[in-house]
């Protein structure tokens, strides 16, 4: 027969498969009725972020900017290592910077100058527990020997409190130290600026040294080419007798004094020979006749000067006693003596002249034959100044070379001690006012206080739902009318 419960059974799956779509307001009363685990759940998630807060251990973070500018100073003008960047290489040289930083060379200056191989932040002590020793060695924690330098773990223990950014478009590089002290991060800051800096100079100065010493030995191989220059050219001269002065060949200096000396001497020939027909001319004139200034002599002057005087006399006495006076012929006389002292002294300036004319003809003829010789001589100095031009060229080329070298090398030897980079901080760290982690317990408490609400939500929601579902599975007793129907039908 039919089964009246059947349908009484039935009715609860209907009744759950219609729950599983709950509404606001079922939600609503599964909080309310779970209001005390919310709570609950709320107090203890902030309990909990209190607690944790407590053990955590603040960490304070220091920041160092420095400004890389991609163009070094002009200090110098041959430097050995300026930056002149194109436009699109300044972002390149401050991120290389920026790796310079991080570098070993850098941290490992930090770490000796601040020993930080003594702190325990950085370096911590092995532990001497036998068990941990024991889990160590069985997972393979324990480091080898070779890794357990101090400077080489307080390095790794920088390295993970470090962080170097650039900001985007900028040449500013920010240096973030993080340690539990804010004192101690602002020194290790600033301790990493003060490293790069000196590393900068020191890689600046090592490379001036390296070109320096490069140039020092190429010097060597450059003052022996020069000397091997020198001997040759000095050789070659001795050989073919070609003697220097003052920059020149002596011949060629002997050939140009000599054609000076022949000017003048020709110069003197002819005024030599100016005054020798003059001295001629002078022969035939009359006692009384003016000489020409280059004929003069103290003595002509005194007897020209006396021939005057007495004719001046003899004249005057002619007029007052006249020409047949006795006295006249005195005076008559002594004229006459005095014309043949002045034709005397004519024949003297007239000799003089002829000497001082062969003397100029003489010494002009010397001088020409002298460069006749001369002239030889240099044609024959010319041929082999070709060859010695020559090597004076190669000498040169070879001096020019070496001078070069030379100043280059002082000028990189001076730049060992000139730092031309143009970094430097713009701002230096200091000691941080508030910690950096864990956050505020302004941002953490309120932040786990929802957290636990919510989760405590949840589990309210969870526990009402499985609640319900329990009560919707429980069995409801049949009525009686059920109950006799399945009697009769037994």
């Amino acid at each position: 027969m039919f089964d009246f419960g059947t349908t009484m059974r039935g009715e609860p799956i209907a009744m759950e498969r219609a729950s599983a779509t709950p509404d606001v307001a079922l939600i609503l009363r599964r909080l309310w009725r779970g209001a005390g685990l919310i709570v609950l759940s709320g107090v203890v998630a902030v309990v909990l972020a209190v607690a944790g807060l407590g053990l955590l251990k603040p960490t304070y973070t220091s920041v160092l900017q420095i400004l890389v500018d991609p163009t070094d100073l002009a200090v110098i003008a041959n430097d050995l290592s300026t930056r002149s960047p194109q436009a699109d290489s300044g972002v390149s040289i401050a991120e290389s910077q920026a790796r310079v930083i991080q570098s070993d060379s850098v941290l490992r200056r930090v770490v000796e100058r601040l020993d930080l191989t003594a702190d325990p932040e950085f370096v911590r002590e092995p532990s001497t527990n036998p068990l941990v020793i024991g889990v160590k060695d069985l997972l393979g924690l324990d480091p080898p020997a070779a890794s357990r330098d101090p400077v080489n773990i307080a390095l790794d223990t920088l390295r993970t409190k470090l962080g170097v950014r650039r900001a985007e478009r900028t040449f500013v590089i920010d240096v973030y130290v993080q340690t539990l002290d804010p004192g101690k991060s602002a020194r290790i800051a600033n301790a990493i600026g003060d490293a790069y800096f000196a590393e900068e100079a020191r890689a600046r100065t090592e490379a001036a040294r390296r070109a320096s010493d490069a140039l020092g030995g190429r010097l060597v191989s450059l003052r022996r080419g020069v000397e091997e220059a020198e001997g040759k050219v000095v050789k070659y001269r001795e050989s073919n007798k070609l003697v220097t002065t003052s920059g020149r060949l002596l011949s060629d200096q002997q050939l140009s004094d000599l054609n000076q000396q022949l000017v003048t001497a020709t110069i003197r020939t002819a005024e030599a020979q100016s005054r020798l027909d003059q001295a001629k001319r002078m022969r035939m004139g009359e006692a009384g006749t003016a000489l020409p200034e280059m004929l003069q002599s103290t003595e002509m002057q005194n007897l020209r000067q006396a021939y005057a005087t007495l004719s001046r006399n003899t004249a005057e006495l002619a007029t007052r006693l006249g020409e047949r006076h006795p006295a006249m012929a005195e005076q008559y006389a002594q004229q006459r003596d005095l014309q043949r002292l002045i034709q005397r002294e004519k024949e003297r300036i007239i000799d003089t002249s002829q000497k001082d004319y062969d003397r100029a003809s003489a010494s002009e003829a010397a001088v020409r034959k002298s460069l006749e010789r001369a002239k030889v001589e240099t044609a024959g100095n010319d041929r082999a100044n070709v060859g010695l031009r020559e090597l004076e060229r190669e000498l040169e080329s070879r001096r020019g070379v070496y001078e070069t070298f030379l100043k280059r090398a002082r000028e990189t030897s001076e730049q060992e001690r000139l730092n031309s980079s143009n970094v430097r901080v713009i701002s230096a760290a200091t000691p941080a006012r508030l910690r950096s982690w864990p956050p505020s317990p302004k941002l953490v408490l309120p932040l786990a206080l929802l957290l636990g609400l919510a989760l405590g939500a949840g589990l309210a929601l969870m526990r009402g739902a499985s609640r319900e579902r329990r009560d919707a599975v429980t069995p409801v007793p049949a009525p009686l009318g059920a109950r006799s129907f399945r009697a009769l039908d037994a």
